[in-house]
């Protein structure tokens, strides 16, 4: 396959700044239990699949995903906060699904947080 014909996903600011992440995280930032996806640190990410009939027809849209980072890093209960349109929402659901984060720290004790991260969807160019 070339490079031309695999499906471009273009991440949000706050998804490209979850990549780079890597400053410490206090407790006072966490007290509420949510965090911004910018705060949180990636150890793995995954790109969602870009659907074939959307590209197809040049359709471009968002999916603004919530979710929980376990103690362990791991990614649970993700949801559905906003979306352009219901085509891209599996893709991101399965792609979050696989993420893991760095676990976050609150006086030395991993703890589960909220956060939210949007995927933006562009149809490749050619």
């Amino acid at each position: 396959m070339s490079v031309l014909s695999i499906r471009k996903i273009a991440l949000s600011a706050s998804a490209l700044a979850v990549a780079v992440a890597s400053a410490s995280v206090s407790a006072d930032e966490i007290a509420g239990r949510y965090m911004s996806s910018t705060q949180l640190t990636v150890r793995e990410s995954v790109t969602p699949a870009y659907p074939l009939f959307a590209d197809m027809a040049g359709v471009d849209g968002y999916v603004l995903v919530e979710f929980t980072v376990a103690a362990d890093g791991s990614v649970t209960t993700p949801a559905i906060a906003d979306a352009s349109s219901g085509q891209f929402t599996q893709s991101a659901l399965n792609a979050i699904s696989r993420w893991q984060f760095e676990p976050v720290m609150d006086n030395g004790v991993a703890v589960p947080v909220r956060s939210n991260l949007k995927f933006s969807f562009v149809p490749r160019s050619e």
